[in-house]
Parts: structure tokens; C-alpha cells; sequence
């Protein structure tokens, strides 16, 4: 049975004020755009996710909760994930391993660069630098997530705002 790891790095943020913790940054009124574009384009791929995790930073939370929005998906539905903050690759490919097998659609939203290294590491295909609002789909023909290793995923496709309006 495949199972589907969509990969999502948050909407394009504000940069970083004096005095202000990186956690805080919040979404530009671009970011809020970029995240309603994807947020449709999964609707209208009529994805239903079994779980969506977010990292605990507000422009991570903002672009999860747009996104869930857009699928008409409560805010409660949306979980956070603390260690996908400032992740390493290691510990986000842990998380992955460690979903709960009846999921098999899984929306996570992280950040660069480790969003953009895990998505290549699982696929083996050349991601590069993921765009804001960046959305990997990757599949996998496994039968539990603690199956997913190095190059088993495929990238069946990747996304970007910039494409949705071209």
C-alpha cells in the first residue's frame, strides 16, 4: 500500500527584527498567498491528509494553518511538532520512521535547508533549494514508515507557487 510524504517548507517569511527570536518571524503578506496557492492546489487534488505536522515556529504554524484552511480541515487537525524545529536531516528522517502506520497521507512543514536535504535524500532525486512554499510530494511503496530508508521514496512531484500562477 503507498503511502504519500508531502514535504512543505513554510511561506516566505519576515526577516528577523532586533530583539526578536527566530521562532517568532511571521508570514509576509506574500507568505499568506504562497500558502493559500498550495493550500488550493492540494485541494484541488482532492488530498485528504491523515495527519499534518508542523514545526513549532509561527511562520511554520501560519502556513499549516492556511494550508488546512484551504482543505477545509480544522485547525485542531493540525499537530506540533516541536523537534521540526531546527531539525536535523537525521531527526526528521527519525520522524518520518516513526509514523503511525495507519497514516498514509502525511503533510509536514519544516524548513530550509533541512526540508530540502531530506527531500532529496529519500528520493535521490536533485531537489535543490526548496522555494518558500516549496511542496515535495513523495511516494513510497512500503508497507510501514519504519520501512522508509535512503533513496527509497519517489518524488512524484514538486510544487512551488511560482509554477501554480505560470
Amino acid at each position: 500500500m503507498p503511502r504519500y510524504l508531502y514535504l512543505l517548507r513554510h511561506a516566505q517569511s519576515a526577516e528577523k527584527q532586533i530583539n526578536q527570536n527566530d521562532i517568532d518571524r511571521e508570514l509576509t503578506t506574500v507568505g499568506v498567498k504562497e500558502a493559500l496557492m498550495i493550500g488550493g492546489y492540494l485541494h484541488r487534488q482532492q488530498i485528504i491528509f491523515d495527519a499534518i505536522l508542523t514545526s513549532t515556529a509561527e511562520r511554520a504554524k501560519a502556513t499549516a494553518g492556511l494550508v488546512a484552511d484551504a482543505l477545509k480541515i480544522h485547525p485542531d487537525k493540525v499537530t506540533l511538532q516541536e523537534e521540526l524545529y531546527e531539525a536535523s536531516t537525521r531527526t526528521f528522517f527519525q520522524f518520518v520512521t516513526q509514523l503511525e502506520d495507519h497514516q498514509q497521507h502525511v503533510l509536514c512543514v519544516a524548513h530550509n535547508p533541512v526540508i530540502s536535504y531530506l527531500a532529496e535524500y529519500l528520493t535521490g532525486a536533485e531537489v535543490g533549494d526548496m522555494a518558500t512554499a516549496g511542496l515535495s510530494i513523495i511516494k513510497f511503496n512500503i508497507h510501514s514508515w519504519k520501512e522508509v530508508s535512503q533513496g527509497n521514496g519517489e518524488l512524484e512531484n514538486y510544487v512551488t507557487p511560482e509554477m501554480l500562477t505560470n
